[in-house]
């Protein structure tokens, strides 16, 4: 029983991302990654230069971007 619930309580996280909000990244110097296809792809095309304090938010059916912030600007996702 303890085990059961243990392997349980391991694999609720996995399950948390499963809707695609994190698909898509923005950082630093207009740099930026996508996991939409399983693995981690570059992006270039991204207008946001922070050092730190961002956030990222896509789709969660589809996992396509919706904006992106440097808490104080807010870009949509045609940057």
């Amino acid at each position: 029983m303890k085990s059961a619930l243990l392997l349980l309580l391991l694999f609720i996280p996995l399950a948390a991302f499963a809707q695609r909000e994190a698909n898509n990244w923005y950082f630093g110097s207009g740099a930026g990654l996508s996991f939409s296809n399983g693995y981690a792809e570059p992006l270039t095309e991204g207008e946001m230069y922070q050092h730190e304090g961002c956030a990222t938010m896509s789709d969660s059916g589809t996992g396509e971007l919706l904006f992106y912030t440097d808490g104080i600007q807010v870009w949509n996702r045609q940057h």
